[in-house]
């Protein structure tokens, strides 16, 4: 990113650099549905990071809210559970979303955790059609 800002830099151009972000969310029926999401902390303390070093060198950033992320994570691998906090939201908003949650008693940490291949996850009553040996193969090419 800085390599291209500086590119840009030296022709003159007027030419703007923005970089849109997005936290890695894991989702079901994926060579990644196995891996955990980062905590909102982390995440937050990354998006301030990446401000903090970026803005002041001429880089646009422009991201997904972390909060939100973590909702879809939460819905991305979600089972039974998650289906009470949906039936429970009053308003689509994040508070609406944390009111329901906390109505449930739901722990949403628990979503975002790494998870073993080994493991019977809670998506698995679906069929996808895709194979669980094959996603976990993918997953370790795409580690190596």
């Amino acid at each position: 990113t800085l390599r291209c800002k500086d590119i840009l830099d030296r022709q003159q151009s007027g030419t703007r650099l923005t970089l849109n972000i997005a936290p890695f969310v894991p989702k079901a029926s994926t060579p990644f549905q196995w891996l955990p999401m980062a905590s909102l902390q982390t995440l937050n303390r990354r998006l301030s990071l990446l401000k903090n070093n970026l803005s002041p060198k001429g880089i646009k950033l422009k991201s997904e809210s972390p909060a939100w992320s973590q909702v879809q994570g939460v819905l991305a691998r979600g089972d039974a559970r998650v289906a009470e906090v949906l039936a429970n939201i009053e308003e689509v908003t994040l508070a609406g979303w944390r009111r329901a949650v906390g109505k449930c008693h739901l722990d949403i940490d628990f979503y975002a955790l790494r998870w073993n291949v080994s493991q019977k996850l809670p998506w698995a009553v679906i069929d996808s059609g895709i194979k669980p040996l094959y996603l976990e193969g993918e997953l370790n090419k795409a580690l190596s």
